[in-house]
């Protein structure tokens, strides 16, 4: 479960290469944080280590009985095991709905690119592509530019931050 890889953190949020690390380690944080990139898995491992990606199982299934840490944030969910991923699966409604918000005040930070951009007349030139890709999570439409920042996460990297344009949510 990689999909991580190179990020370094996501909002206040560091990553340690390829996972996010916790002494309050939950189901319910690591499920939330993967969603910020729309990731459809999730994995807990050791009690208190999160991993997000778009696959899983190269290594095939393992034993059941292997994922028997209880999570350290709590106890009464378990947290996968040593080198065992407990996996579950997030569920999205149709996210071809976006809305218009502020500009987050956190960003990513990442030694791989985390947004790309497009040429683009108005706003609904930028969500038509955003819609189209599953790793897409919201958009900068900056229409006096005339481009598009398309983005991985729900926050922009630290470059874009002070972009000026409007900011919408895949919702």
């Amino acid at each position: 479960m990689r999909g991580l890889s190179g990020i370094k953190s996501v909002g206040e949020i560091s990553v340690s290469e390829p996972r996010v690390i916790s002494g309050n380690m939950t189901q319910d944080f690591c499920s939330g944080f993967c969603a910020l990139g729309g990731f459809p898995y999730f994995g807990l491992q050791n009690a208190w280590a999160c991993f997000c990606s778009w696959d899983f199982g190269s290594l095939g299934p393992g034993k059941e009985s292997d994922c028997n840490m209880p999570c350290n944030g709590n106890s009464s969910q378990i947290c996968g095991g040593f080198w065992r991923n407990s996996v579950f699966a997030l569920k999205y409604p149709k996210r071809s709905c976006f809305k218009q918000s502020q500009m987050p005040s956190l960003n990513v930070s990442s030694t791989l690119p985390t947004s790309w951009s497009i040429a683009a007349q108005t706003a609904l030139d930028c969500l038509i592509p955003c819609e189209a890709s599953a790793e897409c999570q919201a958009v900068i439409s900056s229409g006096q530019q005339r481009l598009c920042h398309l983005l991985r996460f729900a926050y922009p990297p630290a470059s874009l931050s002070s972009t000026d344009g409007d900011f919408f949510l895949r919702g």
